[in-house]
């Protein structure tokens, strides 16, 4: 009976796949309009075999497809599905979102959408920016965000954004909190051979109905009034609790500074970044000292391959208790964490469920065009502790439109290996 529902659920799936594929197809006739359909053998028996797919996790027979208009000066909108949010074949929308753009400078957004700053990261090879990676689904929100140009008076611009976000309900939380973000840079040098920037990024959980799962404590409705939104916005302290010695920051607050430089030669380009990580005042001001993570990527025009090194460091987290005391991505209100449907927002490789966790993990990638098909390949382990190495490795061949993957993945007491087809319209 179960074999019979597996083969009927599939059935029905199908179905679906084509009743959205006819759809979209439909919308197809204009210029500034494309369809990719996707499909992946793969299955990922281990968790951080789904880091930064978006969410999806692989399990056999896994689809997306993603429509979208080609960006324009006002308007461009994308919808992505897939049945590879949960184990059963069941659609669920990824990386939706409508843009409007009513000025050149600034824009409006309304949907599933992922970040907005950090854009000098290279999302193919990156373990990912501390704040919003590409590795759980991409959250529900409305955002504005812009640039301002001061090239008059100095070769720079100012980007900036703020957007509100909602979480789902779970087993933390009765009703789903809010969440916040907004982030603002200087960049200097866009039109030279070298540019750089410096930007902060703060990101806030807050309001809903949680379980302090740590205490046993019985619900809580945390403060959601508009007042209590403005505190949010400024970090500002909430009401004082018993058994605490202070007030803190109403909400669950975490940040980074970012900084980068890019180098542009005839042959080659460099990036070097450092995204320093923050919870509190004491982090903010550098009391973590060296946390967070340290990137350079290598881009060889000629060649055209990119060298990738990421160094993620977590040890100074707790050096001085209990001024320098941070959990990172989790809070004792919020115990889900920096978290949304159960997949890190942030960077995959910090692992708040060790709730304190003090780490050194290399990654490295690599990526290589050979006139059309690819071949991409990323390695990662902790170096603080005994670790085995994990890979990925992806060789693409490309016939037009139709792009054909061979995946391996897994480490040196595992293999998983697959393929994956892609079709754009």
């Amino acid at each position: 009976m179960v074999k019979k529902n597996i083969k009927i659920n599939n059935v029905i799936f199908i179905f679906k796949i084509l009743f959205y594929f006819s759809v979209f197809n439909s919308g197809l006739h204009a210029k500034d309009q494309s369809l990719k359909f996707e499909f992946s053998s793969l299955k990922n028996k281990k968790l951080w075999m789904s880091f930064n797919n978006k969410g999806i996790i692989n399990q056999n027979n896994t689809f997306n497809l993603i429509w979208s208009s080609k960006p324009n000066s006002k308007l461009y909108y994308q919808i992505s599905t897939s049945n590879g949010f949960s184990i059963k074949p069941k659609l669920g929308l990824g990386e939706s979102f409508v843009r409007y753009k009513p000025s050149k400078n600034y824009h409006i957004t309304l949907g599933k959408y992922f970040r907005e700053f950090s854009q000098y990261l290279n999302d193919d090879l990156t373990s990912g920016s501390l704040i919003i990676s590409n590795n759980a689904q991409a959250i529900p929100r409305i955002g504005i965000s812009g640039v301002r140009n001061f090239n008059k008076i100095i070769n720079s611009e100012l980007n900036w954004g703020l957007s509100h976000g909602f979480l789902k309900k779970n087993k933390f939380y009765l009703d789903g909190p809010f969440i916040h973000e907004k982030f603002i840079y200087l960049n200097f040098g866009k039109s030279k051979q070298v540019n750089y920037g410096i930007g902060i990024v703060h990101a806030a959980i807050w309001a809903g109905t949680t379980i302090d799962t740590i205490h046993n404590n019985n619900p809580g409705n945390q403060p959601d009034s508009f007042k209590d939104f403005l505190k949010v916005i400024i970090a500002a302290d909430g009401p004082k609790l018993e058994d605490e010695p202070h007030a803190n920051a109403l909400g669950s607050h975490n940040g980074i500074w970012d900084f980068y430089v890019a180098k542009k030669f005839k042959k080659r380009d460099i990036k070097l970044y450092y995204q320093h990580y923050f919870e509190d005042t004491s982090s903010l001001r550098f009391a973590n000292k060296t946390d967070g993570l340290w990137g350079i990527e290598l881009i060889n025009k000629t060649k055209k391959n990119n060298y990738l090194f990421e160094f993620i460091n977590t040890t100074n987290c707790c050096i001085d208790p209990p001024y320098q005391n941070d959990i990172y991505y989790w809070n004792y209100q919020y115990n889900n964490g920096w978290k949304y449907i159960d997949m890190n927002i942030g960077n995959p490789f910090i692992n708040a469920e060790e709730i304190i966790e003090k780490s050194k993990i290399v990654n490295f990638g690599f990526l290589k065009d050979f006139n059309g098909d690819t071949f991409k390949l990323s390695v990662f382990r902790k170096i603080n502790v005994y670790d085995i190495i994990k890979y990925n490795l992806k060789y693409s061949h490309n016939i037009e439109k139709i792009s054909v993957s061979i995946i391996l993945i897994g480490d040196e007491n595992d293999l998983e290996s697959g393929l994956s087809l892609s079709y754009a319209f």
